[in-house]
């Protein structure tokens, strides 16, 4: 399986280089250095490459390599232009030179944590050439190949794939495009690109939160980094559940979009007046690039950054209330009309996400057991991290400057109790509203504040132990932290050694096996899967097949390169599709039929996975199914119980 793994090395090149230059070019620009200009790179490149995604069609751009690298030339060129004509020579504040040796600490943290969340994400997918077999995956890698023929990845054209003209957020789009270089690598490249946001984007961007909450604690910074494969409601379950590859990169970037917004406001707050609207410009820039990059991976991502944000400010303001001269009045006012801008924003994203909520199924005392021992969706517990996020609670009730992180992990919390322990209607609506009330995309959130506070819990623990042993020079100390990182190392390798699968658990029902293996009692059976990578010699480039889309027939876009419909895994909501979900074998007989396949298309042939089913996401649908000595159809090919069928009863 590693050797899989190592031969898509190449691969694993373009997308870091595609995830990294444009960020660290634009940051270089923007004048940021250090930890924050690596850390926070790939939301930077995420942001700019979502809105240039946006602006090609505009212009009339082809989206690819080449335009891209051209136009990401000529931004860069334009704000280091400006850069050097406001003459910021100075690199942001929260930002000093690090120590060789605090590097080398920081080094091994972000190894052990990019390590095991890699070692977790592959030995849960298996080789880099599988397929997530969910519902999802349908829509995303059609979706990608949809974008290399269109040449167009915006987020307000991607909807075309389905017929419509409406926004979907399309930055993990645009970003795996790039690594996608031909229509048979689309399953490889988002599998790389998911490796890549689980084992290096989230690591250095939690830790950069980390580091700027900590005003720049080098143990604190290290240890954040490797812990972040401590959890596995994020970054393994958005690739497990789902599947959630938007969100994945979405909350990924989330912990930089929220350090860089600190910086900001901390380097506004700290510049003389006259200074400040320039030296906050970079830092400013940064974030609102950053912010972008998470709104376009997914819009609900931007309430965990603005909560996250409001919450700091509001304790960075309360700190200070009563000295002389706090105007206390205008500090209550920004902070009022910040959560109320929160606030709004809030209502709107429950009101667009709609009324379906995913029901509860733990119970309020059950919900709250599984915030205690972060066994969040039926997830095995984190007793290691359980404790270490007491110790981290402790740590942040003592530092009035930490409380805010606290609260966050409540809030999140809070929301989490709400979605699997109650069934109210409109206070869940109104809460859980913009994430779908769905528990796993709210149980991912919860490891972007729980990380930071396990950081600080067990720096506390590690230098308390420092503080028993006599005589401990600076480097002993160092080597008490690099011990600390070992023993996460050990505990995460024997976890991931032990449990290499750990499968998932939705409400009563246990999965089988892993939702990217395939055979015969998969979504995607194996012999589904042959006969829909046949279709290039089955079947013509111009003509259209239809299917029961909630049996894995949609992936015929992307792996048949031939088109279908639906191209994704619901069923279009129509009349005429009804009657041919319940008549198309009839075709021959029933007059209707012919009509309505005329309103899709006249699609030449129908691919034949079965009657579907009954679980969420999955619809039964008798009428493409058994066309066997059915008038009007002629079986084209077979792969086990899989076939194709000409439509020969409208011709």
């Amino acid at each position: 399986m590693i050797g899989d793994w190592v031969a898509q090395s190449g691969l694993i090149a373009l997308t870091l280089l595609v995830f990294f230059v444009p960020g660290l070019l634009l940051g270089a620009a923007l004048r940021l250095r250090g930890l924050t200009l690596w850390a926070s790179a790939p939301s930077l490149s995420v942001g700019t490459l979502a809105v240039l995604a946006i602006v090609f069609p505009f212009l009339g751009v082809h989206w690819g390599l080449a335009s891209v690298g051209i136009a990401v030339a000529v931004v860069v060129a334009v704000v280091f232009a400006v850069s050097l004509l406001l003459r910021r020579g100075r690199s942001v504040a929260d930002v000093p030179r690090r120590q060789p040796r605090h590097l080398a600490l920081l080094a091994v943290g972000l190894i052990v944590g990019g390590g095991l969340n890699a070692a977790r994400l592959m030995a849960y997918v298996g080789t880099p050439t599988a397929i997530s077999q969910t519902n999802d995956a349908v829509f995303h890698l059609n979706a990608l190949r949809w974008a290399a023929e269109s040449g167009t990845v915006s987020s307000l054209d991607l909807s075309g794939l389905l017929g419509g003209s409406t926004f979907y957020p399309a930055a993990w789009h645009a970003m795996t495009s790039l690594v996608a270089l031909d229509i048979g690598s689309i399953p490889v490249a988002a599998n790389i690109v998911a490796l890549v946001i689980a084992a290096v984007v989230w690591p250095l961007s939690v830790s950069l939160l980390a580091h700027v909450v900590s005003r720049g604690d080098a143990l604190v910074t290290a240890l954040a980094a490797g812990l972040s494969a401590g959890l596995m409601a994020f970054p393994q379950l958005m690739f497990e559940w789902g599947v959630l590859y938007p969100y994945a990169l979405s909350l990924a970037v989330v912990p930089a979009a929220v350090a860089l917004t600190i910086v900001a406001v901390r380097t506004w707050r700290g510049a003389r007046r006259g200074e400040r609207l320039l030296a906050a410009a970079g830092p400013g820039v940064a974030a609102l690039l950053a912010v972008t990059a998470a709104t376009l991976s997914q819009p609900s991502s931007v309430l965990t950054w603005g909560a996250l944000v409001m919450l700091w400010f509001s304790g960075s303001l309360l700190l200070g209330i009563r000295r002389p001269g706090a105007r206390p009045v205008l500090r209550w006012s920004v902070i009022v009309v910040g959560w109320a801008a929160v606030g709004v924003v809030w209502l709107v994203l429950a009101y667009l996400a709609g009324p379906v909520l995913w029901r509860s199924y733990r119970g309020v005392f059950g919900a709250i057991a599984d915030v205690l021992v972060n066994s969040h969706s039926l997830l095995p517990a984190a007793w290691g991290m359980s404790v270490l996020l007491l110790a981290g609670l402790i740590a942040a009730v003592r530092d009035r400057r930490l409380r805010w992180l606290a609260v966050g992990w409540a809030g999140f919390s809070l929301l989490y109790i709400v979605s699997v322990g109650t069934d109210l209607p409109f206070i869940k609506r109104a809460l859980t509203g913009p994430w779908y009330g769905d528990s796993f995309r709210l149980a991912a959130m919860v490891p972007i504040v729980v990380v930071p506070l396990a950081a600080f819990g067990l720096a506390m623990i590690v230098r308390m132990v420092s503080a028993a042993i006599p005589r401990l020079t600076g480097a002993r100390r160092d080597a008490v932290a690099l011990v600390s990182l070992a023993v996460v190392a050990v505990v995460g390798i024997v976890n991931v050694a032990l449990s290499p699968v750990v499968l998932l658990r939705v409400a009563d029902e246990t999965d089988e096996q892993s939702r990217y293996a395939m055979n015969a009692d998969s979504y995607l059976s194996d012999d589904e899967y042959r006969l829909l990578t046949e279709l290039p010699d089955l079947v013509s480039r111009d003509s259209l097949i239809i299917a029961n889309p909630s049996t894995g027939a949609g992936f015929a876009y992307v792996l048949g390169e031939r088109d279908i419909v639906p191209r994704t895994w619901a069923p279009p909501q129509s009349a005429a599709w009804d009657v041919i979900a319940a008549h198309l074998r009839d075709a021959a007989e029933d007059p209707a039929v012919c009509e309505a396949l005329a309103a899709y298309g006249d699609p030449e042939y129908v691919l034949d996975f079965g009657i579907g089913g009954t679980g969420p996401g999955e619809y039964l649908m008798p009428g493409m199914t058994d066309f066997e000595d059915r008038p009007g159809f002629e079986e084209v090919a077979s792969e086990g119980d899989a076939s194709l069928w000409r439509i020969t009863a409208c011709g």
